[in-house]
């Protein structure tokens, strides 16, 4: 509370005061009694705290600071040619998603590629192969896959990116080994806490996901795919978002990484 705001204050205090003072003295002499049980009373029942409180108005108080809402909206095994409709609905709301791409789509697609990368979104890797039984063949095999991807990312847009998402998830099937290995070269893996299952859903049962599993997470990472329907419901989805309070963030290698293995993706 700023001084001018105690100065007020104890302004209405010393009038309270005051005000009483000559309530009370202009009783006549014969209520002498009534005089000091007033004024005990006054003195007993107002604290100074409750005197402020009862002085201060809801907006003198500031706003009550709530904790932030954070969503993180990933989009998987693009781009395709969806990439763009999902970027133009995107840039019409004026949030940032995050992009888990596979090898051979970001060569498919690189005026889509750039266009991520001008745009601000956050753009991460899906595997060359998206088989876990080549992808974790060995734990190199697990690393070549994601060092080829940033080969590709470098060589059309010029940019570098530790961003992983792994196939099917982190777990259960990604073995201990070849997680160490991503972990050793610096790789930031990124699970899930919603999945709104939308390569089999239709767009009412995507919305749905998000309404019903997401209603009590104070951190959303929302998982979808690059789908026709996916793109149908994308713009309900970041309606639904913003209305219930959530900042929509893209992911960045500075942002604290979430997954299976570190256990920290419900919060």
């Amino acid at each position: 509370m700023n001084i001018k705001k105690n100065y007020k204050i104890l302004a209405i205090i010393l009038v309270g005061f005051i005000v009483l003072s000559i309530v009370i003295f202009n009783i006549p002499k014969e209520d002498e009694d009534r005089k000091y049980t007033l004024l005990e009373n006054y003195i007993v029942t107002s604290t100074l705290t409750q005197t402020i409180n009862e002085a201060t108005t809801q907006k003198e108080k500031g706003p009550v600071l709530l904790p932030q809402k954070i969503a993180y909206i990933t989009i998987d095994d693009g781009p395709s040619k969806y990439t763009n409709s999902i970027l133009d609905i995107l840039e019409k709301n004026q949030v940032k998603a995050t992009f888990f791409m596979i090898n051979d789509n970001m060569k498919k697609y690189p005026d889509e590629l750039n266009r991520m990368q001008k745009e601000g979104h956050g753009m991460g890797f899906h595997s060359v192969t998206h088989d876990i039984h080549k992808l974790y063949k060995t734990p190199q095999a697990t690393l070549n896959e994601f060092k080829t991807c940033q080969e590709t990312l470098y060589n059309i847009t010029g940019d570098v990116s530790k961003l992983i998402r792994l196939p099917y998830g982190s777990k259960p099937y990604m073995p201990k080994e070849s997680y160490d290995m991503l972990v050793e070269n610096n790789y930031k893996i990124w699970d899930w806490n919603l999945d709104t299952l939308d390569w089999k859903s239709t767009t009412d049962n995507i919305l749905s996901s998000l309404l019903y599993y997401g209603r009590n997470k104070s951190n959303l990472i929302v998982l979808m795919h690059e789908k026709e329907q996916t793109v149908e419901a994308l713009d309900n989805i970041i309606r639904v978002l913003k209305e219930r309070g959530y900042k929509i963030e893209p992911i960045s290698e500075d942002t604290q990484e979430r997954n299976y293995w570190k256990g920290n993706v419900q919060s």
